[in-house]
């Protein structure tokens, strides 16, 4: 027994040696000087900077970036969370290098989500090689390939390695599992704090599973009651993210709600093009084959698990709904257009199609539990099929991976991200706002077409200008957001004035103060963003809630550890 122990502990030490492997031929590309050129990398890699310019300044949270959009301030931190970005910035605040910061970090937030993955899979599957295929294939599936080094970037990877976590803590909680709950809350919360339209496709997925396994819960309602105050919880917990982005979509309209830069009726996914250029012949290939050995199964057994099934079925649900044009046609389309397309669904897609291969093959493995025994004991065979696995899924997703040179590459230093605006398709700007008419960060406008020149300070934190107190406004060079003040200043630079303050609908959405009425001669004025109550209040609430689940968690394993 001791042996067998002893074995199990060596066959895990090399397992996690074998996820590091695979890792590093994942980054290969960005081995040398540089990064490789993704189409929203910069703007990710702008996001971590202006972070650490704004920690430096002491804002934090730092939901407005001052320096960010050439100096005009940008609002990334309402609307993409920034949870998974603080540790690089922080850093990168105190003076680390930040190319060096950023690819250590990229690697060792892989290496985290790639371990509890092969956890949550060989939790599923019993089997820990299975587990490790399973980890294998979805770090190296072309989707999220091509998002790190061609296309999203950073928020996808994190979001895509955190869906594992929390279908596979699903489908443990509707066993009702105590590990189960746990991962499907800390999956659940980990993937709406780093993409919030990946979180969408997940809860799209997780409905389905639920009502799929609804007689189970209909036998066991206590399982939807843990399910719904875990989700509760999560919300609860995730405050200081939705409220104030909520905040802001009630007083300010942005395009992302109004002008979307994608229809998605134009951008609704072809089912081949699907298969073959996002997906890949190997990966769907591994999805038919797994089917064909499901209805096998189902025909010898007359049964399958509902776990299994229920990922099946919901598979070939998205698959369907992400191709059909009826639907993206229909009403119900209208109602999702904010999806702008389709394929967003794939990063879930690709997931879910690994987890039904490795269940398969554990139900495979479980019938044929003598076969089961081999491959446990057979160490160094598994292994060869692992690294084989990886070399094939590596190749199949980036032939070249093995030449970093021959990527396209480019040096990312922070006045050239200012040369950019480094929006996300003026995605989260107000609907007036043209980012390539903010070329002017120290000047403010009146409203009778004069200006004056002020300056900026603290990262661009502070603007002050002396103006002409006799106009009606003055449009300052910010981008509108609601919570910017503006105050008079007296001859110690202390604020004795609060002055009104809109958002300049016809002058580009620039943040418009109001002189104060019947005043005249030159006054000393200084807007900057403040945090509003309700920012405030959300804050306070993440804040007591991590609070206390850090106690129940503390308490737990305290438990745990006495038994």
């Amino acid at each position: 027994m001791r042996e067998k122990a002893t074995k199990i502990k060596r066959d895990e030490i090399f397992i996690i040696f074998l996820i590091v492997v695979g890792i590093i031929a994942f980054w290969i590309p960005y081995f040398g000087e540089g990064f490789t050129r993704g189409a929203e990398n910069p703007f990710h890699y702008a996001r971590i900077m202006t972070l650490a310019d704004s920690l430096q300044t002491g804002i934090f949270p730092a939901k407005i970036r001052p320096t960010h959009m050439k100096l005009f301030g940008y609002g990334i931190g309402f609307f993409y969370p920034d949870i998974l970005i603080y540790p690089p910035a922080a850093l990168i605040a105190l003076g680390a290098e930040y190319e060096i910061t950023i690819k250590i970090y990229l690697f060792l937030i892989t290496l985290l989500e790639s371990l509890i993955t092969y956890k949550c899979l060989k939790e599923l599957t019993g089997n820990r090689w299975m587990a490790l295929i399973g980890e294998t294939l979805i770090l190296n599936s072309a989707v999220n390939d091509q998002n790190i080094f061609d296309g999203g970037g950073m928020p996808h990877l994190f979001a895509y390695l955190f869906i594992p976590l929390a279908l596979c803590g699903l489908l443990q909680a509707l066993e009702d599992k105590k590990h189960g709950y746990i991962e499907y809350a800390v999956g659940l919360t980990m993937v709406l704090l780093t993409h919030n339209m990946i979180f969408l496709t997940l809860m799209f997925a997780m409905i389905i599973i639920v009502l799929i396994h609804i007689k189970k819960i209909l036998e066991k309602p206590v399982i939807l009651l843990k399910l719904f105050g875990i989700s509760l919880a999560a919300m609860v917990f995730t405050t200081a993210y939705w409220l104030p982005a909520m905040e802001q979509v009630a007083h300010i309209k942005f395009i992302v709600f109004n002008d979307n830069a994608y229809s998605v009726t134009d951008h609704i996914t072809d089912f081949w093009k699907m298969v073959t250029d996002h997906i890949g012949i190997l990966y769907f290939g591994l999805f038919a084959l797994s089917i064909v050995l499901y209805f096998l199964m189902l025909i010898r057994k007359r049964r399958m698990p509902l776990d299994i099934t229920s990922i099946l079925v919901t598979s070939v649900f998205i698959i369907w709904f992400m191709c059909s044009k009826a639907v993206w046609n229909s009403a119900v389309g209208e109602v999702l257009s904010f999806f702008e397309y389709t394929n967003r669904f794939e990063y879930l897609l690709v997931v879910m199609m690994v987890m039904f291969v490795v269940m398969t093959f554990r139900e495979a493995l479980c019938e044929y539990s003598s076969l089961g025994a081999v491959i446990n004991e057979k160490t160094t065979a598994m292994a060869v099929i692992c690294v084989a696995v990886l070399v094939v899924t590596r190749f199949s997703a980036r032939p070249g991976f093995l030449n970093p040179a021959g990527e396209t590459r480019e040096i990312l230093y922070k006045e050239m991200l200012m040369e950019g605006y480094q929006v996300s398709g003026a995605e989260w700007l107000p609907v007036e706002c043209e980012p390539s008419a903010c070329t002017e960060p120290e000047n403010a406008k009146a409203d009778d077409g004069t200006s004056a020149d002020g300056f900026k300070h603290e990262n661009a934190k502070y603007f002050e200008v002396w103006l002409d107190l006799d106009k009606e406004y003055y449009d300052m060079p910010y981008v509108y957001y609601y919570g910017y003040k503006a105050y008079v200043l007296d001859n110690d630079e202390n604020p004795v004035e609060e002055l009104e303050v809109g958002e300049a609908y016809d002058d580009n959405g620039y943040v418009r103060v109001f002189m104060p009425k019947d005043r005249s001669g030159i006054g000393h004025v200084m807007v900057t963003y403040r945090k509003t109550a309700i920012q405030k209040l959300s804050y306070a609430i993440s804040a007591v809630s991590a609070v206390i689940l850090m106690l129940i968690a503390g308490l737990y394993l305290a438990r745990k550890a006495k038994r």
